[in-house]
């Protein structure tokens, strides 16, 4: 993911290191979606891929960060 620009508009996908249980995967697409920018957000528990879609710049720190507090890693 290290090719992510800082800041983002259309989609982008990041890869989760583990698998994510279906509750904490429903957080991750609830609070990310929330975001503003964000415009749709999925997350394919099979590929373990969370695709987000930004109509305005969002930043990827923050998703980031708010993937870590959901103590959701990202692979590098």
């Amino acid at each position: 993911m290290r090719n992510t620009p800082r800041a983002f508009v259309g989609t982008v996908m990041f890869r989760l290191e583990n698998p994510v249980s279906a509750g904490v995967c429903d957080a991750v697409e609830r609070q990310v979606g929330n975001l503003s920018g964000v415009s749709f957000c999925d997350f394919d528990e099979a590929a373990g891929l969370l695709i987000v879609t930004a109509r305005e710049p969002v930043e990827r720190a923050d998703v980031l960060a708010l993937l870590d507090r959901l103590d959701c890693r990202v692979a590098q």
